[in-house]
């Protein structure tokens, strides 16, 4: 079972996106992929070249120097990162740069870094949180997946 949500987050949005999702039977293993369309990091930092200029000169009543303004520019980055939940207990948050944010849970699989080893069989309310600490980007289109392998008993049920 695979379900596919899409959404698309504007210039310099700073919130979260809570998607709710029941769990429809019992899950052997669980995937979830947040996939996003960043650019390469300098190219969006340069998009916002004049806005960090005015800071500067605001804060400091001068204009950056050309390595001070390379250093600003160089520290801004989109920043996304994906946490979840299941009935109310934590799995895990992935907040490690990238295009991809994937977490797995399987008995066979190794933990994935930044989530809690969770054994299954895996039921109840997925909670997914997307938090956006801010999108360099004009538009920034996201698409999170969510994979369930059904727990053996599930799946001879089904049959």
């Amino acid at each position: 079972m695979i379900t596919l949500l899409k959404g698309t987050f504007p210039k310099d949005y700073l919130g979260n996106i809570i998607v709710q999702y029941q769990l429809p039977f019992p899950c052997r293993a669980l995937k979830i992929v947040l996939r996003t369309e960043e650019l390469e990091r300098k190219t969006a930092a340069l998009s916002h070249e004049k806005e960090a200029v005015e800071a500067f000169l605001l804060h400091c009543e001068r204009a950056p120097e050309p390595e001070e303004k390379e250093r600003i520019l160089g520290q801004m980055k989109t920043e996304i990162q994906l946490a979840a939940f299941l009935s109310g207990v934590f799995m895990g948050n992935i907040h490690r740069p990238g295009k991809e944010k994937r977490m797995l849970f399987s008995p066979n699989a190794e933990r994935t870094c930044g989530c809690m080893d969770i054994k299954g069989p895996y039921h109840g309310l997925l909670k997914l949180v997307i938090n956006s600490f801010g999108v360099l980007e004009e538009a920034l289109p996201w698409e999170l997946e969510i994979s369930a392998e059904p727990a053996e008993r599930e799946r001879k049920e089904r049959i």
